[in-house]
């Protein structure tokens, strides 16, 4: 068993033991849960929310639309907007 210390703003240190044996690397995203008196910590892969192509099409809208200042929601209407622009 390997001890560890909680920070004074909430963060610990994973001993270099434990990131070698799970094969850890920087900036990896955790999902957090607490089991009983145990805390899990599972690695996790989030996938990109728009293809590259989508993100060149973002851009391509900021550029032009900008003087226009046209508003499109955040979430589903900006989502539909981009792929039309994308086509």
């Amino acid at each position: 068993m390997i001890i560890t210390r909680l920070k004074a703003k909430n963060q610990m240190t994973i001993p270099n033991e434990i990131v070698k044996r799970m094969n850890l690397k920087p900036d990896e995203l955790f999902m957090v849960d607490v089991e009983d008196n145990y805390l899990k910590f599972i690695p996790v892969e989030v996938e990109p929310r728009y293809t590259p192509e989508e993100l060149k099409a973002i851009d391509r809208v900021v550029i032009r639309e900008k003087s226009k200042a046209k508003r499109v929601k955040t979430g589903k209407e900006f989502s539909d907007y981009i792929k039309k622009v994308v086509k």
